[in-house]
């Protein structure tokens, strides 16, 4: 048998040498790892609704939430709005007279916990009202006011506005199914005010413009929901 050459000794040498110290590649990565549960959750949820449909309607704030005219129900996570504030009766026969709703109630801190965590509480009190789903929505306002005119001499009484604020209302919504959790869709409207006032009474003046710019946001949400459930029903009926 003839010696290899040289050179070919040469290379099997290397492919010997770099065979040693080669490290097998690790295993794939659990993709399970990057899908949280809640995601999981929410891919599996499915629509449940049945029609003509009772809607449960409730208005969430942060937790103890506090205003001139209402007050949050409830700790934890976030409290619930109970009181009509910018809601009037005819809101609530205007959605009743939606094709396809049979009702729609109102949940009360009878039916609420103490302390509220997460959409479980909200679809359990309207459980007992028979709902098939929730219209959950809630406001966001942000004000900003600034002085446009020297400080008034007591001379005057304080009777002339000198005080410029703005304020802008966000009313966002989702419709959820009571026994699923699955939700429908989301809306969200706004709306913006402003004007001068007088500084000695700015907060009674403020609060005021607050509730018009939260009444006409959620005026426009309940506009953008006749067509939205519109869909829903053709969709799901």
């Amino acid at each position: 048998m003839k010696p290899l050459h040289p050179i070919l000794l040469l290379f099997t040498a290397i492919f010997y040498a770099s065979c040693s110290s080669y490290v097998t590649p690790g295993r794939q990565a659990d993709l399970s790892t990057f899908t949280d549960p809640r995601v999981k959750k929410a891919f599996v949820a499915r629509p449940a609704i049945k029609f003509p449909a009772n809607i449960a309607v409730v208005r969430v704030q942060e937790s103890g939430y506090r205003s001139e005219s209402a007050q949050g129900v409830g700790s934890g996570t976030y409290s619930v709005v109970t009181t009509r504030d910018i809601e009037t009766e005819q809101d609530i026969d205007a959605l009743s007279k939606l094709r396809g709703v049979e009702g729609i109630v109102s949940l009360n801190r009878l039916l609420l916990p103490k302390s509220l965590s997460s959409d479980l509480d909200l679809r359990e009190a309207s459980a007992k009202l028979q709902a098939d789903a929730i219209l959950i929505y809630t406001l966001a306002t942000e004000f900003s006011d600034n002085d446009i005119i020297a400080p008034l001499t007591t001379l005057t009484l304080g009777l002339a506005p000198n005080q410029r604020y703005k304020i802008h209302s966000t009313a966002s919504a989702i419709l959820m199914d009571t026994k699923t959790g699955y939700i429908y869709g989301a809306l969200e409207e706004g709306d913006s005010r402003s004007g001068l006032t007088i500084a000695w009474g700015s907060s009674n003046a403020i609060d005021a413009a607050r509730k018009k710019a939260e009444r006409a946001a959620y005026e426009k949400l309940l506009v953008s929901f006749t067509p939205f459930w519109a869909r829903i029903y053709n969709r799901y009926h």
